[in-house]
């Protein structure tokens, strides 16, 4: 039997720590360790001080933190409100109808355990100490994220019932007028969201948020402070994953990082960092704004002690270094081409320069030919790389195109950085006669564009891809196969237009065409190569674009999206008489998303084509004088989720005209059309 002196009851606010060793439910035994929060003399906060971590049995874990036993309705709920003298009193034993009022939890092990541990706590000599009757609110626990693409920090803040949080971003202590903790994101938590600025802080940025509670009568609690970091990855050195965390000692001081990739992206980031208990306690005053100082740098070096704790700061800087050391390896290799296309011609020769910031590392680097290779598994540069002396200088070899996979990584200390890498496109070569232009032949599709004459044409004897440097006729000709049964295919990049062109006896596989405000014809013996994605055909382009007059878009075959403006926020400033016949299948559109067509827009469908969608402004996309859609004998429509409307922001637009079209057609399929101002017939 142990007396136990009960002291008296203390005006103000006190913190104790409270240890024992408990052996558990199934495990154990573990240091059960609470930190204690007092206000005149009766409880109002338990948080675990480090037990949880200590936890290796999964059952003892349940029971710790699963089954509320730390949480707000388990034992520290039930302790709130209590001195010393009943916690002594208190009868943890499970939960029945005869000890409801005493009884702690239904978990009683683990109960009794936090139960003694802070009957050691209140036993103690506080830790901290003041005069202050309100107790002070609680703040999300440091935390350190990557600069340029985490856009906030959400700051949760949590105090006593009946008491108001406020808060200051400035270093000043909050007071009565200072911003109130708000609701942040969808968890109901109150607190504050911490944006980067990245303008003016592209290297990173500490916050610090100082915050206190505020009873009904005004008195204020302690302040607490606590520090956010956007940082940036190491530039001359990296860090490879330590997910469960290393530690190292020095000068007597243990230190345990943290280190991973929150983006997933290879680039890891200092995430956590954390000192043995007993230095974390003895350091508490200082430590929390010499961790952001590491998290900002992400690294030791250069990182001042803090003022008044120089001894201090330099051992904690050691140990926390010497954890670092054991995940610290080279950066990532830079690699660079000269020049830099997205799609090269089939003969260019590329150079590819590598570069390491970390100093004494070696870089080595695979060559992946796509025309060679077997196989879908590119090479390992960290297992049959080859070292990089110099520059080098890399060519598809092949006709017929292809991608070289350029990988690379660098080594220092036996330790790999992670792999970086970039893949070159070559488009296909073409024979000697692949152009002819007026009896020429032309290898070079540039030659042939700036050889062929007004009205005249570039007939093809190959298929060709082009490329972004390529370029499309300053003058109105026509781009058709040689006379036979071959269509070459036309391939490649988007493409602008800069005269009226005519595409005839062809496949079409360019990415998107932009007619610029010129008359465009896809003839009936034009056929598009299967592709995942639409080929669409846009009146406008990519900037603001006009035609001199009424301008015609003809298609009559193949299967496109035919839209009437320009993409993006431009403007196309032009009267647009689109006409779809013959075998084509197409989706119109009057204005692409954000786009505006200032003008009127007229699209013709005639008999036999399918029409598999039909937008006179798409979201965003505006037609700012007239829109008519002229449907004549019997298109197909399409079968499942069809959509044929006016606009996506007016109730009311334009006019359908369907007198000329089929009787069968316009009994099954009037309805289908929506949102017209005016329909004819009108009946």
């Amino acid at each position: 039997m142990q007396f136990v002196a009960i002291p008296s009851l203390t005006s103000g606010t006190r913190t104790y720590i409270g240890t024992v060793t408990d052996g558990g439910v199934s495990g154990g035994p573990y240091q059960v360790s609470v930190r204690v929060t007092t206000t005149n003399g009766k409880i109002t906060r338990v948080q675990d001080n480090g037990t949880e971590g200590s936890i290796d049995d999964d059952s003892d874990h349940a029971f710790w933190s699963g089954y509320s036993v730390m949480e707000s309705d388990g034992m520290p709920a039930k302790l709130r409100g209590k001195s010393l003298e009943n916690v002594l009193n208190m009868q943890t034993v499970p939960d029945d109808d005869a000890h409801n009022v005493d009884a702690v939890s239904g978990a009683t092990v683990w109960s009794d355990a936090i139960r003694h541990a802070t009957i050691a706590a209140l036993r103690s000599a506080p830790v901290s100490e003041s005069e202050s009757t309100v107790l002070a609110p609680t703040l999300t626990a440091q935390t350190c994220v990557p600069n340029a693409s985490y856009k906030y920090i959400d700051v949760a803040m949590s105090a006593d019932k009946d008491c108001t949080i406020r808060y200051t971003l400035d270093s000043t202590d909050p007071d009565k007028n200072s911003p109130e903790a708000a609701k942040i994101g969808w968890s109901g938590d109150i607190g504050v969201r911490l944006k980067p600025d990245l303008t003016k802080y592209p290297n990173g940025q500490v916050i610090e948020v100082r915050a206190a509670a505020f009873d009904k009568d005004g008195n204020r609690s302690d302040v607490v402070r606590q520090f956010y970091i956007f940082a940036n990855p190491l530039k001359n050195a990296a860090y490879t994953a330590t997910y469960s965390g290393v530690s190292a000692e020095a000068d007597g001081i243990t230190a345990t990082i943290v280190t991973e990739s929150p983006n997933y992206d290879n680039y890891n980031y200092i995430t956590s960092l954390k000192l043995d208990s007993a230095h974390s306690e003895q350091y508490a005053d200082f430590l929390p704004e010499l961790f952001s100082r590491i998290y900002l740098a992400q690294t030791t070096e250069g990182v001042k002690p803090i003022e008044g704790h120089e001894q201090e700061s330099q051992a904690v800087l050691s140990a926390v270094q010497a954890a670092l050391n054991k995940a610290l390896t080279a950066s990532k290799p830079t690699l660079t081409v000269s020049p830099e296309k997205t799609t090269y011609a089939n003969a260019d020769a590329v150079t590819v320069t590598l570069d390491c910031p970390t100093n004494g590392a070696e870089i080595y680097y695979t060559v992946d030919n796509s025309t060679t290779m077997t196989g879908s598994t590119l090479s390992d540069p960290t297992k049959t790389g080859t070292k990089y002396e110099n520059s080098l200088s890399e060519s598809i070899g092949d006709i017929a195109g292809g991608t070289l996979y350029i990988r690379a990584a660098a080594k220092k200390d036996g330790k790999w950085s992670g792999i970086v890498r970039k893949d070159l496109t070559f488009a296909k070569g073409v024979k000697e006669n692949a152009f002819v232009v007026d009896g020429t032949n032309y290898q070079s599709w540039s030659a042939a564009a700036a050889a062929v004459k007004k009205d005249g044409t570039i007939v093809l004897n190959d298929d060709v891809q082009l490329t972004e440097e390529d370029k499309l006729p300053d003058v109105a000709c026509t781009i058709r196969s040689a006379d036979g049964e071959t269509k070459y295919r036309l391939s490649g990049s988007p493409m602008t237009m800069n005269a009226d062109l005519t595409l005839s006896n062809i496949s079409y596989a360019l990415g998107n065409l932009y007619a610029n405000g010129h008359d465009l014809t896809v003839s009936n013996d034009v056929e598009t190569a299967w592709s995942f994605t639409d080929y669409s055909l846009y009146a406008g382009s990519t900037v603001n674009s006009t035609a001199a007059s009424t301008q015609h878009i003809s298609v009559q075959a193949g299967d496109f999206a035919v839209i009437a403006s320009g993409r993006g926020s431009t403007t196309h400033k032009a009267d647009v008489d689109v006409a779809v016949g013959g075998s084509a299948e197409v989706e119109l559109a009057g204005a692409y998303m954000g786009a505006t067509l200032d003008g009127n827009v007229t699209f013709h469908v005639a008999d036999g084509v399918k029409l598999n969608q039909f937008l006179g402004e798409q979201s965003g996309g505006s037609v700012t004088r007239n829109l008519t859609l002229q449907i004549k004998g019997t298109p197909t429509l399409k079968s499942y989720n069809p959509t044929y409307k006016a606009s996506v922001k007016r109730d009311s637009f334009g006019t359908l005209d369907l007198t000329g079209a089929a009787t069968d057609f316009i009994t099954e399929n009037r309805n289908k059309f929506t949102g017209f101002a005016t329909v004819l017939p009108t009946a």
